[in-house]
């Protein structure tokens, strides 16, 4: 448990970090180049919220099966 919350943690600070601007190149790319660069960027500092996202949804499922919502109703 103390792993994931570290995990937990860790993909925390990273999604802050990407949050922040990057800083630009120090020469003008042409326009192709910059679209590429653009789409990776966003891909990469995405990243660290998809994992967030799964890591979430992870504990909301076993949470879920853990807490026996799965099985019906009780017996009483």
């Amino acid at each position: 448990m103390t792993k994931l919350y570290y995990r937990f943690v860790y993909w925390r600070r990273r999604l802050g970090r990407s949050v922040r601007p990057a800083p630009g190149p120090s020469r003008p790319a042409p326009a192709r180049v910059q679209r590429l660069l653009a789409v990776k960027r966003s891909a990469y500092r995405l990243r660290p919220l998809y994992v967030f996202a799964v890591i979430v949804a992870i504990v909301l499922v076993v949470s879920y099966l853990l807490a026996g919502a799965g099985r019906g109703p009780l017996p009483y």
